[in-house]
Order: structure tokens, then sequence, then C-alpha cells
């Protein structure tokens, strides 16, 4: 756990750090550029990134739904209000810090082992990743001509080998983790509380459970489809709302989502600086100016900061008073879950 005094401090560095590269941004691209890039904006194909932003939020929470599902019956209202909240704090957290708050609020409210929280999490995470690596190959290897002429026949080999690769290791960490589980045998419904040792194995045993239902793994991954499908949606609608037509628009604002997912580690999404950066740093390869991109950042922190605000902060304010004491109680008892929840 991060000390009290390490925590202090590394929101207002985040923020500084954020504000920092935002100034050199708007420096370099000139703001009156900007905000004519802005104003000149569609109305209608934003609202359309904002709706299939909102929709791509409340498909990743019927997800973890699922995944839960692959070891027992859970509340899908609950969950997915769960899910919601995750979803605002990932907004405001970085290194995905909200899908920590997502298993420790499953484990407090519905009785789950912090292993089994986890490995859902972890589950509904890597199975978009997976899916998202699918769609961007198939992206690379039905535009492979227009990417060899805009970066070269060796570079889009180079991607296409990667993915593949990455593709590859994904399903062997699955068969791993399956593999792994039945060695290790049926997870405990409530494993004892003890070291990281014991964490790992619980996460394991309930992961590799979770790979092996293979009926909620294949809706999971269908789902996960339609969900990266929105994704992409999301983004790409700010293009035409800008009136840009960038070669391969597909895989520019591929690019755009995997590189604001690494630069989200880093520096909290809410805070503008990770979008910003990374919008101008793969758009500029595909002959977007700094200011559009500058102009379609901010318009891509807007569709996807407002759908999690709007989703998680009716849950989140019924959490807030009691949010410290659900992620690091004790799981409740059967008795527990039986009474009414407290409003």
């Amino acid at each position: 756990m991060t000390p009290p005094a390490r925590r202090s401090w590394a929101l207002p560095a985040q923020a500084l750090a954020s504000a920092l590269v935002l100034a050199i941004l708007l420096w370099e691209a000139e703001p009156a550029q900007v905000w004519a890039t802005l104003g000149a904006a569609s109305p209608s194909w934003v609202a359309t990134a904002v709706v299939a932003k909102g929709l791509c939020v409340a498909l990743h929470e019927l997800r973890l739904w699922v995944a839960l599902r692959a070891r027992g019956p859970a509340p899908l209202g609950q969950v997915m209000a769960i899910g919601f909240v995750s979803g605002l704090m990932n907004t405001v957290l970085p290194m995905r810090g909200g899908d920590l708050v997502a298993a420790g609020l499953l484990r407090a409210e519905l009785g789950l082992s912090l292993g089994a929280s986890l490995a859902a999490v972890g589950i509904t995470g890597f199975l978009e990743a997976l899916v998202f690596a699918v769609f961007v190959l198939g992206v690379l290897v039905v535009g492979a001509q227009e990417w060899s002429a805009l970066l070269g026949a060796a570079q889009t080999a180079q991607a296409q080998g990667t993915l593949s690769v990455v593709l590859g290791a994904g399903i062997f960490v699955c068969v791993g983790l399956i593999l792994a589980s039945r060695r290790l045998g049926a997870p405990a419904d409530s494993p004892p509380r003890a070291g990281p040792l014991t964490l790992l194995r619980d996460s394991v045993q309930h992961a590799g459970a979770g790979l092996s239902a293979w009926g909620a793994v294949v809706v999971n991954l269908a789902l996960a489809a339609l969900q990266v499908a929105l994704l992409v949606l999301s983004f790409w609608a700010l293009l035409p709302a800008l009136g840009l037509t960038p070669p391969l628009a597909l895989l520019a604002v591929s690019g755009v989502i995997g590189l604001g997912s690494v630069a989200a580690v880093a520096l909290p999404p809410s805070l503008g600086a990770g979008p910003a950066a990374t919008s101008v740093f793969v758009l500029a390869f595909f002959g977007v100016s700094e200011a559009d991109a500058l102009g379609f950042a901010a318009l891509s922190w807007l569709a996807n900061s407002l759908p999690p605000l709007v989703l998680g902060i009716l849950p989140l304010w019924s959490r807030i008073g009691r949010l410290s004491d659900l992620t690091r109680r004790e799981p409740p008892t059967e008795a527990m879950l039986k009474e009414p929840p407290n409003p």
C-alpha cells in the first residue's frame, strides 16, 4: 500500500506535470487556433462520440457481471453500480486505480474473496485488451498497402509481427492460468486471510476457473467485440466532427486509444495531459496539425470523461461516506448479506 505521505504529494505532482505538458502543447499550437478548431466542431458527431462511450462503459460493467456469473449468481444492478464507480475512479486515478476500488467493493459488498474479485476484474480487462489487439491487427492487415506507403513495408511487417506476438502471449497466458488453476485445485469460497502468496494463489485459481467456463468466456468475448467497436466509434466520430480525413483513420484512432491507455498509467485521464500528448504524437504521423490534434484531444477528453461521470456519480455518492471501510473491511457474512443495504 502506498504510504500516506507519498499519497499526499502524488496527485499534486501529477496535476503539475499535466499542467506543464498542456502549457507546452498549447504554446506550440497557439491557443487561438485550437479554439477556432473547437468552435467549428459538429455537435451531432460529438454527441455520437459521447453516446458511444456511454454504451461502451455500460457494456464493460455488464461484462464484469458475466465474468462473476462464471462462479455463481451475482446481482446485476449492484455489480454494474460497482463497475460505474470503478469507471469514474479510473478517470481520476493513475494506473487504473479504479479497478482496485472495484475489487475492494466486490469483496466487501458481495462477500467474494479478494482473489475472486481481482480475477473477475482482471478477466474483464484482459479479454478486452485481447479483442482490441485482434481489431488493430485486422486493421493493419486490411490497410497494409496504405500503411506501407505511409511508413514503409518494414515498419508494417514489424507492427504486424509485434501484434501477433502479443496475441500469442495472451493466449499462452490464458492457457497457463487454466492449467495452473487445475493443478492447484478448486478455489476456496472463503480462503483464510494471509499474505501475498495466498492472495496470488487464490487469484490464479479463480482466474483459471473463470477462463475455463467456456460459455461465459464466449459471451464475454462477443460483448467485448461490441464494446471495442463502440470505443473505436467514440474516437473515430471526432474526426468528422472536426472535418478531419486522415489516411487509415481507424488505425489512427486505434493508436490514440492504445497509447492513451499507456499514458494513463502515469497521468490520470481527467487531467487532460495524457490524451493531449497522445493525440498530438499519434495524429502527427497521419498528417494532422497540432492545433487540430489538440482540438481532437479536447473533444476526446469530453467524450471519455462525461459518460463515466454521469453513470458513476450516484453510485459513488451513495458509497462515498463508507468507501474506505468498504474497500478494507472483512467480507460480510451470509447473515450480513441478507440484511437490507443502508440507504
